[in-house]
């Protein structure tokens, strides 16, 4: 779990150092995300849905004891990963305020960070004993070792997206 952690992070932050100012805020459409709100919403999500649910099952709080993954849920978790190029739409996306990205700067310091505080939970992650579960609102009841499978899974789907944001720049 490791390695693949560290290698997903790894070309998000490799790929930092390749881009201008304004490739990164660049929008190909009104529609289609710019790098750095493909970034903000990696950073945000990992930190305050991911890494939050992480915790929320290993502290054993706001979530319960039983429950199962959705039919989605274990899709996922038997394919080791989201099926290639579809895309997901959260059920309440209308409401979400706008992602706005932030400076360059901000995501090497912000996904080193998160990268660092998502590994920091593997070894309580492996001790758990998976029974203490809170809700994914499309994939179900998650422990803390399926929240922390469902993280890089999160980062690897949008490397396609990423791939796709850099070649409007070329």
């Amino acid at each position: 779990m490791k390695d693949k952690l560290i290698e997903s992070f790894k070309s998000y932050i490799e790929s930092l150092d390749s881009y201008s100012d304004e490739e990164f805020a660049f929008k190909y459409s009104p529609d289609i995300w710019s790098l750095a709100q493909m970034y903000e919403h990696l950073q945000v999500t990992g930190f305050v849905f991911f890494l939050a649910n992480i915790n929320r099952c290993l502290e054993h709080r706001k979530g319960q004891l039983g429950g199962t993954p959705s039919e989605s849920g274990n899709f996922v978790l038997k394919n080791n990963g989201f099926p290639l190029k579809q895309k997901f739409k959260r059920p309440d996306a209308e409401i979400n305020p706008v992602i706005t990205g932030q400076s360059i700067a901000h995501y090497k310091e912000g996904f080193k960070k998160l990268q660092g505080a998502l590994l920091a939970t593997i070894e309580a992650v492996e001790q758990d004993a998976g029974e203490y579960r809170t809700n994914h609102f499309y994939f179900g009841m998650l422990n803390a070792k399926e929240w922390l499978l469902n993280t890089e899974f999160h980062l690897r789907h949008h490397l396609t997206q990423k791939e796709e944001l850099e070649s409007y720049l070329r």
